[in-house]
């Protein structure tokens, strides 16, 4: 029972990852973004607001970036307590853990199509395992770089590049990332009737950010 609801309510988690890392300010203008991320000890705040199976709340999350090693790799983390995604070097996301306790681990890592450029195009296939049950669960992601654009959010406005993303466990998502950060300003999550706990959306912006030297 534990499991399936772990399943239901983070399963998403290769998503939500993605849309708490924000922070960031482009000053260029630039066709193609590689993948960066904010150096340690920078921390930043979201605003949240959830509906659906999603919940219904609005919130405000704060995220810290850190570093570790997991199962021999060297990680970017990013801590929202108590959940701590883990990152490679490359930006896929490698597990979701509690502490040392893996909660979800995926093979291989899915992540955005760096270096992002307008128009690109990528699908891949991955593998989800769900901890402590182990279960195997599949999942095809079909993303695209549909724009390089003016996004303006609670800290202002940034220059990001508009990335479609879906999921074949019923997510359908867009982001906004910057391309001097790599780092995402703003993303809309939606949960589509085909997701386990049914639909939802997450609507997520940056507050305010603390970014380290």
């Amino acid at each position: 029972m534990k499991s399936k609801f772990i399943l239901k309510h983070q399963l998403t988690c290769t998503s939500v990852a993605f849309a708490i890392v924000l922070g960031g300010c482009a000053t260029t203008t630039p066709k193609t973004g590689n993948y960066v991320v904010p150096p340690i000890g920078s921390t930043w705040v979201t605003a949240r607001t959830d509906s659906g199976s999603y919940g219904s709340s609005s919130s405000q999350v704060t995220t810290k970036r850190g570093e570790q090693t997991w199962q021999g790799l060297h990680v970017t983390t990013l801590e929202t307590a108590p959940i701590n995604s883990l990152f490679n070097d490359k930006g896929g996301i490698v597990a979701f853990a509690n502490g040392d306790k893996p909660i979800f681990s995926f093979d291989p890592a899915p992540g955005f199509a760096y270096p992002l450029e307008v128009g690109k195009t990528l699908t891949s296939d991955h593998q989800i395992t769900i901890y402590p049950s182990m279960k195997v669960v599949p999942m095809q992601v079909v993303q695209k770089v549909e724009a390089l654009e003016d996004v303006t959010v609670l800290a202002g406005t940034f220059k990001a590049f508009r990335i479609k993303w879906s999921e074949s466990i019923g997510n359908e998502n867009v982001y906004w990332i910057n391309p001097e950060t790599g780092i995402t300003v703003k993303s809309s999550l939606t949960r589509t009737a085909k997701f386990s706990a049914g639909p939802g959306t997450r609507e997520s912006q940056l507050v305010s950010q603390n970014i380290s030297n």
